[in-house]
């Protein structure tokens, strides 16, 4: 059986399993890593260590909310023209602007919410991340983020990246300028 049979089959285990019993798949991750069994890492690593910078490190998969992630990441992204990078945010990070950047990130965006690869907490490790030909950025770590231009995550959100990154080319930019405010308070 090929390798991506197996994960989805794997995960589509876990998943039916979380709605056999009537729970999210992130409170039955958790009620496993409670009771010491690694079956959600089994589905998101297949049992193996997926490399990184490191081959242990303190990485989780599943619904992003444990580990760290990779900090500082190294990854490059085609660079938006001179004149989008050198945006900055118009918004002011008001409690309306960062609540509505948080319900993007975390359920309206579409195609998909953000946190299906960065995760929820922003660290880089959504329950899609696996699938990805590179680790999807860790919008909590601020050496890596302090690097990278408003102009140029907004540049990155509307057209995606070969990396895995889809493009976002219909969502309002007021809207994509209030993702960037939300991201920017998940590395402070």
């Amino acid at each position: 059986m090929s390798d991506w049979k197996q994960r989805t089959r794997v995960l589509a285990l876990v998943l039916g399993l979380a709605c056999w019993v009537g729970s999210p798949a992130s409170v039955l991750a958790d009620t496993l890593q409670e009771n010491g069994e690694d079956l959600m890492q089994l589905a998101m690593h297949q049992g193996r260590p997926h490399g990184g910078i490191n081959e242990r490190h303190n990485l989780h998969h599943g619904m992003g909310r444990g580990g760290q992630g990779i900090c500082p990441q190294t990854r490059t992204a085609p660079q938006a023209p001179q004149t989008v990078y050198e945006l900055k945010n118009p918004l002011e990070p008001t409690d309306n602007n960062l609540e509505r950047g948080q319900s993007l990130f975390q359920m309206m965006a579409e195609p998909t919410a953000c946190k299906v690869c960065h995760g929820p907490a922003g660290n880089g490790l959504g329950m899609m991340a696996q699938g990805l030909s590179a680790m999807p950025r860790n919008f909590t770590c601020g050496e890596t983020m302090q690097e990278i231009t408003d102009g140029q995550m907004f540049w990155v959100i509307k057209n995606g990246t070969p990396t895995g990154m889809p493009p976002y080319p219909f969502m309002d930019e007021t809207d994509v300028w209030k993702v960037i405010l939300y991201i920017r308070q998940l590395a402070k």
